[in-house]
């Protein structure tokens, strides 16, 4: 044991005193361990190094015996010793810890920062997530309110069952709208708290709504009100008071995916642009959730207008 304790004092030092200063101070770094391995070269080849109970120095006795010769035959050039003497040995096995645990210490040190770019990224996206949901929500809630506005002097009934539909909206953004992800079932119920709301403004026969979503959501998650705010696109610009209109929606799991489409008739007004913050800021989001793996389509033509999105189950990003 006593043999290797110079060994694990020199590690010690090395790895906690001087290792530390490889990313800051290399220069400083070199000199210490240069100085370090001189130190520990002295140690090695003088007489207080050696153990009491290791053999004299040739050089002290002329009892040992000359080492063989090259045949193993007989007695070689008296003055010939072995390959490496004990010192040296000692001093090139210092040299190599030093080396191995400088390894070590670089490898552990790179993973720390791989592990910290991680956390910081995360961190990142998550704040990024944060401001661009920040800036969906009062656009989103600001046309609401005006909805509401819009019936209380045409029909008061149907505004205290929009103010009704609304509450539950706001339940599901102040409680679940936090997160990058909420359920499918979540977003699912907010789009039919919405569609009621939307609903109350126009008479039965002024719209055509179909909606088709499985029964089985199979543990999918979503980003929140980016399906939501499809349709509310597809009320803005889809739906007249004058003029024929229709919404379809439907949503399907396939192959590890949800598949959300939305089609609605074509009535934007004059000066109404279809993107806005809208479909810049869903693409952003969707872009730091599932990264090259979602695709989102939109076909827009004379009477119609349709948009494909198609995302994983789960997104590559998970949550902390």
């Amino acid at each position: 044991m006593k043999a290797l304790l110079p060994f694990l004092i020199l590690v010690l030092i090395h790895h906690f005193l001087l290792a530390p200063l490889i990313r800051r101070k290399l220069p400083l770094y070199v000199g210490l361990t240069a100085a370090l391995l001189v130190l520990y070269g002295v140690w090695c080849f003088s007489p207080a190094s050696r153990p009491s109970w290791a053999p004299p120095f040739p050089e002290e006795t002329e009892m040992m015996p000359p080492p063989p010769d090259a045949d193993g035959r007989g007695p070689g050039n008296p003055g010939r010793r072995g390959l490496m003497s004990p010192e040296l040995s000692r001093l090139i096995m210092g040299i190599l810890l030093i080396g191995a645990d400088l390894g070590v210490y670089s490898y552990i040190d790179s993973r720390r920062k791989e592990r910290r770019m991680k956390e910081l990224e995360a961190e990142n996206t998550k704040q990024q997530l944060e401001a661009l949901r920040y800036q969906i929500n009062p656009h989103f809630l600001m046309n609401t309110l005006n909805n509401i506005h819009a019936l209380v002097d045409i029909d008061p009934e149907r505004a205290k069952d929009s103010i009704e539909e609304f509450s539950k909206m706001m339940r599901i953004l102040l409680y679940e709208g936090d997160a990058p992800t909420i359920p499918l079932s979540t977003e699912l119920d907010f789009i039919e708290h919405f569609i009621s709301l939307m609903r109350l403004r126009y008479p039965e026969d002024a719209l055509r709504m179909e909606i088709l979503v499985p029964e089985e959501r199979g543990g999918a998650v979503v980003p929140p009100l980016v399906m939501a705010s499809f349709v509310e696109n597809a009320f803005k610009h889809g739906v007249s008071y004058s003029e024929e209109s229709f919404i379809r929606i439907k949503l399907e799991l396939q192959d590890g995916k949800v598949f959300f489409h939305c089609s609605n008739s074509s009535h934007p007004s004059e000066g109404d642009g279809r993107h806005g913050i809208g479909l810049d800021n869903i693409r952003k989001r969707l872009s730091l959730l599932y990264g090259n793996t979602y695709t989102l389509s939109t076909d827009e033509q004379e009477e119609r207008y349709d948009v494909l999105l198609a995302i994983p189950l789960q997104p590559e990003m998970r949550q902390s």
